[in-house]
């Protein structure tokens, strides 16, 4: 309906919640006879010349000044990360300045010969950004050309059927005993994950910047227990879980800076060890 109304669309949420991934996903479905993309990832160094390049270099000469697609197609533009440039002085981001000039009156200027203006068509933007990371602003008067949708972390339901079945997919390839693993896996990771990224303690800080846990970590976990042979675990169900604690410490515990929040830290990974009820403690924490 967007790209009809070649109106653009805006994803916002944190890490981790599919915001490129719904975008690319329909990229991949667009029939290229009518649709074209091109992407472009923000960073801090990126500025309205680097913008205008990427811009300039998927366009071609139609007649006149006019630029554009080959004709009868629409080109969208898309952004990541559109709130990571550099916010100058004055409180402004040159990128940003440039799409909203762009969308205001489709034109920009050659750089070479600033009088010279070139009149762009058929394009439309649509972008994605985390508000918890680089500028936590971004001018209004280009945000209202775009159709607003929050991205939100999944529920704790939906994570266990999604990863469930991940896991799954490759558990049912060991022998019975690890596969009964499966379900406690998740749910000890689920617990363990949820504590810790809505404890307060975990938040970041300007001592803790690097506190930021997201659904990139829970599937990290998922997927480096998925790197297991079967052939390494027959029986050894309780090798298995011990290799759970191992990630976890590894994803979660190695990037904690004081002692107070690894305690809590182990507190949550106490309360995830109670799905493997039948093993010690103290083994699964050795």
């Amino acid at each position: 309906m967007h790209v009809k109304a070649k109106k653009g669309v805006l994803y916002v949420g944190s890490a981790g919640t599919g915001k490129t991934t719904i975008i690319k996903d329909y990229f991949s479905t667009l029939d290229k006879e009518y649709v074209l993309n091109a992407s472009l990832n923000f960073n801090s160094y990126t500025d309205s010349k680097a913008l205008q390049q990427v811009i300039e270099a998927n366009v071609e000469k139609r007649a006149g000044k006019t630029f554009g697609p080959p004709p009868n197609k629409v080109l969208i533009y898309f952004m990541d990360d559109l709130n990571m440039p550099y916010v100058d002085k004055y409180g402004t981001q040159s990128p940003i300045c440039l799409l909203r000039q762009i969308i205001d009156y489709g034109v920009i200027y050659d750089r070479d010969h600033l009088e010279e203006k070139k009149y762009l068509t058929d394009i439309m933007f649509t972008a994605c950004m985390n508000p918890k990371s680089g500028s936590f602003y971004v001018d209004l008067r280009l945000t209202r050309h775009f159709t607003l949708f929050a991205c939100l972390t999944a529920e704790k339901d939906i994570l266990a059927t999604i990863y469930y079945q991940i896991l799954d997919s490759h558990l049912c390839t060991f022998d019975a005993k690890c596969q009964a693993l499966t379900q406690r896996i998740i749910n000890a990771t689920t617990i363990t994950f949820t504590q810790l990224a809505n404890s307060p303690q975990f938040m970041p800080t300007a001592k803790k910047f690097h506190y930021q846990f997201n659904l990139r970590d829970f599937s990290k976990i998922i997927q480096n227990i998925m790197q297991t042979n079967p052939a390494h675990y027959r029986g050894r169900d309780l090798d298995l879980a011990r290799l759970w604690v191992h990630e976890c410490m590894r994803i979660f515990d190695d990037r904690l800076i004081f002692d107070e929040d690894r305690e809590m830290f182990m507190n949550f990974l106490k309360n995830g060890l109670k799905e493997f009820n039948e093993y010690k403690e103290e083994v699964l924490l050795d």
